[in-house]
């Protein structure tokens, strides 16, 4: 798999459901190897989304607005972090 360049049209989407610590740790990481990054949370300023490319703020337990996200970034990749995710849009 070819990762490509954040923010260019060959970039690989990571949306990062859920931005504590841990996912602050994710991003970093996935950063270095050149994935570009959508962290989302329910509040602003989470942890990862003070490092990630862009983030969203919504209660992700509303399905109709985990789908927005979804198909706003189409991301490649989809990580949960936490728990209170409307899973049955993933």
């Amino acid at each position: 798999m070819s990762i490509g360049t954040p923010l260019k049209n060959k970039a690989t989407r990571v949306l990062l459901l859920g931005s504590g610590e841990l996912g602050k740790e994710l991003t970093m990481e996935l950063m270095k190897l050149g994935a570009e990054v959508i962290a989302c949370d329910r509040y602003a300023d989470a942890p990862a989304m003070q490092a990630a490319h862009r983030s969203h703020v919504f209660d992700m337990l509303d399905p109709k607005a985990l789908e927005a996200i979804i198909r706003e970034e189409k991301p490649h990749l989809i990580v949960p972090e936490v728990e209170a995710i409307a899973t049955d849009k993933l």
